[in-house]
């Protein structure tokens, strides 16, 4: 089952942030103005529409020297101007790995994949780092016949690529020049200097295409990128993901809401507890929401809150954890009137390149035939290698003042039989036609109702509380609840009331306009590079086909200060040659590049 991560997006009026932002370091020279570049090296460069493209991220200064600065990447694969494929890739000590999966229906050609931090485009798109990818569609490629004297360019083009090393004082051997299928090898990596501060090695079947720019002529075209302007538009992701919002006015559909209150947070549906991020509205009206240690592709729910005496001006402050120091400043509301667009964090349009056309030999039939099918099986036996399915830990872990799983009581057929007969500590309250749910709410040496909790339903918060009194509770598993205050996100509430559904789905949900669900592509974490160990015999006998183009990925090769270091890799079914490549770069900002080519028959 798809597991979710949910946010609930409230707003401060008084967290404004000045127009622009930078960022200095202080040292024995002086003042220094932090510039940020970022490096990606993929596992291959010439791709089946449908296979992923294995990423490693790496931050540095102009100078190649590493920093770890953004805790945050984004790349996007681009066709001409428009972006076709986007991910978020969370960085730790300036490096990080990502897996964009190509769509099966992406067209033949050469893209553009482009990755930047946010801190980065303060200085415009001069500095993003970018980088040539073929795609070849099989389903839809047309195949030419190439003259000899083109293909004679081709070959050679090849021929540069394959021959380039590291100044010759890194070596980069396999144990065998020729392998069996399904047989384990090893790479034998020597000369490495003793200062490494990173390593990313791939073994993958070689380009059968030219791909025009090489991992080196990158890191050196990185270099020389420069630019004079710093704007201070983009505050930088030095803590975690930036989650960026606009306040609608849902009567004009213009961006609005002087009085709004907005606080984002998340809330899993597990009974680990509920997460919150505090979001601040900026002097242009925007929202943003800074979050920490949330991954994957989920779905988030936004919900607008006001004041509700909006001639209550008063300055919202950060509340303690301690609840006995928390002063109520002012009474929060909830209504239709505003709600909270979510914003793309990516460019998505770029300045349109031309690129080369890719034309494809007839002659290369036969081994893209065999390729192509040799992915589809894959893909056949294989999990989806793009499902992430790693959960945050919960920011905030508050454990239920009472637990009710309905399973276990008398199943009543409306919610107002569930919370009046057994559910202790909350219950419906019947104030001018609606209904509202009251918590307990501790008051020193007695308790009291109050009626201001934060209502969730799988996570969804419920501003209506007519909805939950409505609601099915045949398919309601478990009821938490929370006796007040609680204090989430800088906002207090008189406690909590979640209701945990069967299916986590929320299904037959009805919200009103101040509450949004959509789905949000968070950053990514480790994705997990799988392979059979073929040293055990029994692994080796399987009838399970293994299907790998890429044989071996490993973005982040620790050496521990040594020269030397020993690899192993399994092959595959798949037979021809195959290329392994080292790359990496030294504390002091020297690349380290180095490749070696084997064949399996």
């Amino acid at each position: 089952m798809k597991k979710h991560f949910w946010s609930i997006l409230l707003i401060s009026i008084t967290f404004n942030f000045v127009g622009c932002f930078t960022v200095q370091l202080f040292g024995k020279a002086g003042n220094v103005e932090l510039r940020e570049r970022i490096y990606v090296q993929t596992d291959k460069q010439l791709y089946l529409a449908g296979e992923p493209i294995r990423m490693k991220f790496l931050t540095t200064d102009p100078e190649q020297i590493p920093i770890a600065f953004s805790k945050i990447a984004y790349a996007e694969l681009v066709a001409d101007s428009v972006a076709r494929v986007q991910i978020i890739v969370a960085l730790t000590n300036g490096k990080g790995e990502g897996l964009m999966q190509l769509p099966a229906d992406l067209p033949t050609g050469y893209y553009r994949l482009i990755a930047y931090t946010q801190f980065m485009r303060n200085e415009g798109s001069d500095v993003f780092f970018e980088k040539s990818i073929a795609v070849l569609n099989t389903f839809q490629s047309d195949y030419y016949p190439v003259e000899t004297e083109s293909k004679g360019d081709e070959l050679q083009a090849l021929s540069n690529i394959n021959n380039l090393s590291n100044s010759g004082t890194i070596s980069l051997q396999s144990n065998k020049a020729m392998y069996a299928r399904r047989e384990r090898g090893e790479l034998m990596l020597s000369g490495l200097p003793d200062n490494i501060h990173t390593l990313s090695v791939s073994v993958a079947g070689k380009e059968l295409i030219q791909v025009f720019e090489t991992e080196q002529s990158l890191f050196r075209k990185n270099q020389t990128k420069k630019a004079t302007k710093f704007t201070g538009e983009y505050i930088p992701e030095y803590e975690g993901h930036i989650i960026r919002g606009k306040i609608i006015d849902n009567q004009t559909g213009e961006e609005g809401g002087e009085k709004t209150l907005l606080t984002p947070g998340t809330s899993f549906p597990t009974t680990e507890g509920i997460r919150f991020f505090v979001g601040q509205k900026t002097e242009t009206g925007d929202v943003r929401f800074f979050t920490s240690s949330i991954s994957g592709t989920n779905e988030i729910a936004s919900i607008a809150l006001y004041y509700a005496n909006e001639n209550y001006d008063v300055d919202i402050q950060f509340f303690t954890s301690n609840a006995s120091e928390v002063k109520e400043v002012a009474t929060i509301g909830m209504d239709e009137k505003y709600r909270v667009d979510i914003q793309s964090p990516f460019i998505s349009r770029f300045t349109p390149k031309q690129m080369p056309v890719l034309r494809v030999d007839s002659l290369l039939y036969a081994q893209l035939l065999e390729r192509s099918v040799a992915l589809q099986v894959f893909h056949y036996f294989s999990e989806d290698p793009s499902d992430n399915q790693n959960i945050s830990e919960p920011h905030i872990k508050i454990k239920p003042s009472r637990t009710y799983l309905l399973d276990e009581y008398t199943r009543f057929t409306t919610m107002r039989e569930v919370f009046t007969e057994f559910i202790d500590g909350a219950r419906f309250r019947r104030t001018d036609g609606k209904w509202g749910i009251s918590v307990l709410v501790n008051r020193g040496s007695y308790y009291e109702h109050r009626a201001m909790p934060l209502v969730l339903l799988d996570g969804v918060p419920i501003s209506d509380h007519d909805i939950i009194f409505n609601y099915d509770p045949l398919t309601v598993e478990r009821i938490n609840i929370y006796y007040g205050p609680c204090i989430l996100g800088g906002y207090m509430f008189d406690g909590i009331v979640e209701l945990t559904t069967y299916r986590r789905l929320h299904a037959d949900l009805s919200l009103n306009k101040s509450t949004q669900i959509i789905s949000y592509e968070g950053p990514q974490s480790y994705n997990r590079f799988y392979t059979p160990d073929y040293s055990d015999t029994k692994n080796r006998q399987s009838r399970m086909p293994d299907s790998r183009h890429t044989l071996l990925w490993n973005p982040d090769l620790r050496t521990d200060g040594k020269t030397s270091i020993r690899l192993a890799f399994d092959t595959s079914d798949l037979t021809g040659e195959f290329q392994a490549t080292v790359e990496g770069i030294t504390k002091d900002g020297k690349h380290v590049f180095v490749t070696s080519f084997f064949k399996v028959e």
